[in-house]
């Protein structure tokens, strides 16, 4: 199983660094920004972060264009996380994934959506409009890595290679 986490026009630097951390947590391959911007990683999202960003492989892309043609030559299926998807509950993931997370406030637009893969939710039980990105992205990364065995060892208080 290769995962690769997309930040699609995610802000906060609060909440990619906690994206980060969760990624390179589970072992993410790439991490791929989707902004015509390139995310400066600076001293609040490393705050969260705890600078994990300098294990993952950082893919920035421009646009939605540049996103789909870089899948299609990594051969992965871009799967977008967006509140109406079927649930990803105990769902079957591609070999190759890239699991996309949107913008803070708006979400993912149709015109993305429409381009994936598959389009996931992650089921609520009390009427809450919807999770934080962050939340939501680890969630999501726990879930399409549940099977693994490949586990990291712990050794006192902390996980090792």
């Amino acid at each position: 199983m290769t995962f690769h986490t997309v930040l699609w026009n995610v802000k906060s630097p609060v909440n990619a660094g906690m994206i980060v951390r969760s990624h390179v947590a589970f072992g993410g391959d790439a991490l791929v920004v989707v902004d015509p911007v390139p995310w400066a990683f600076r001293k609040k999202f490393q705050s969260v972060s705890r600078k994990l960003e300098r294990e993952a492989r950082i893919v920035q892309v421009p646009d939605d264009d540049a996103f789909f043609a870089w899948c299609a030559a990594d051969g992965c299926a871009p799967v977008a996380l967006e509140i109406g998807g079927a649930s990803i509950a105990g769902a079957a993931f591609p070999e190759r994934v890239a699991l996309v997370v949107g913008n803070e406030q708006r979400g993912l637009p149709a015109t993305f959506l429409a381009r994936c893969a598959a389009v996931m939710t992650i089921p609520q039980f009390a009427p809450v409009a919807s999770l934080n990105v962050a939340i939501a992205a680890s969630i999501a990364i726990y879930e399409i890595n549940r099977g693994r065995s490949d586990v990291a060892a712990v050794v006192g208080a902390k996980y090792t290679r």
